[in-house]
């Protein structure tokens, strides 16, 4: 089967008989329908290279926006809580959206990533949270606003009429 995809290179049944009973073909270079074929491949190849788009440029709205601003507090309390939160750019907001502190993201790394700034230019109000304790004070908090509970930094969900649980 490699002899015959390989348009007989090869010579199949192992090693040359020690007396030849006929006349041994070898073939040495390949015929004008495998030549097409390979070229027809090559510029396909070449084609897709050069059509095809490359990966996404890196916009700098990731990185943040100057005109979003990133407001910080601290809630009252034994176990005070830290959170990040930005507002709509736009008056009209879709929902809020709440980052959780996990164990390799905290409200700052939501905020450096530059996640707070982007969900705050698609119209939506995002809060970082971190756990209890865990905010990091090595941080630079300027323009924080604390004081409020954790219950005041989210505004209660609306009750819709569809469903049955809040009628």
């Amino acid at each position: 089967m490699v002899g015959a995809l390989c348009g007989c290179w090869f010579r199949l049944g192992g090693a040359r008989p020690l007396i030849p009973l006929g006349p041994t073909v070898v073939q040495t270079s390949m015929s004008r329908s495998q030549v097409a074929l390979l070229g027809l491949s090559l510029l396909l190849m070449l084609l897709l290279y050069v059509g095809l788009p490359g990966p996404p440029e890196q916009t700098s709205c990731l990185w943040g926006d100057p005109n979003v601003t990133v407001l910080a507090g601290l809630t009252p309390g034994n176990s005070p809580i830290f959170y990040r939160e930005v507002l709509p750019l736009n008056q009209a907001h879709r929902v809020e959206v709440v980052l959780l502190h996990g164990k390799a993201f905290n409200s700052h790394t939501w905020e450096q990533l530059g996640t707070l700034q982007l969900l705050s230019q698609r119209g939506y109000r995002a809060v970082a949270l971190d756990l209890p304790a865990h905010h990091a004070q090595r941080h630079d908090q300027q323009g924080s606003r604390g004081g409020a509970p954790i219950g005041d930094a989210l505004p209660p969900v609306p009750a819709y009429p569809h469903c049955p649980a809040q009628a």
